[in-house]
């Protein structure tokens, strides 16, 4: 839906010149750089000394499958 009226805001507000439309696209389009500026650090999950001879094997599931995207 926000993309929906992220494309709808650049096309009918910048391109078209509808104040109102250009709006919706101006905060959709602060929101997101706000999120991507702002980022967010990674989160340690586990810690754990590793002595010496000890070994450590780090292994990552595959996500299920979803179904199929059209």
């Amino acid at each position: 839906m926000l993309r929906f009226l992220y494309r709808r805001g650049m096309f009918k507000g910048l391109f078209g010149g509808s104040k109102g439309w250009t709006l919706v696209w101006a905060v959709i389009f602060g929101t997101r750089m706000l999120k991507k500026l702002g980022g967010s650090e990674p989160k340690t999950v586990y810690s754990e000394v590793v002595h010496p001879g000890e070994s450590l094997l780090i292994t990552h599931e595959a996500a299920p499958e979803r179904g199929r995207r059209r």
